[in-house]
């Protein structure tokens, strides 16, 4: 018979922990755009419209961020 040395699969915490690193080196620029731009934006145009609606602002700040996350997934690097 044939046996191979198969390790086996991670359980509980180290599957869930090993998904979240194999997600976040998937989609970790559409994360990074969304968080870090989306937020930046966000402090931006407060600065240039302080009367203006902050929750809506808040959103198109981040749909933007998002927007440039994908962009840079879709391209495979930012600049």
């Amino acid at each position: 018979m044939d046996t191979q040395n198969q390790t086996p699969s991670p359980q509980g915490a180290a599957r869930i922990i090993g998904g979240l690193v194999q997600h976040a080196q998937i989609w970790g620029k559409v994360w990074f755009g969304l968080i870090f731009w989306g937020c930046v934006l966000y402090a931006v145009s407060q600065r240039i419209w302080p009367e203006a609606n902050n929750a809506l602002l808040l959103v198109v700040c981040l749909i933007l961020g998002l927007f440039s996350g994908i962009y840079a997934h879709i391209r495979g690097y930012w600049l």
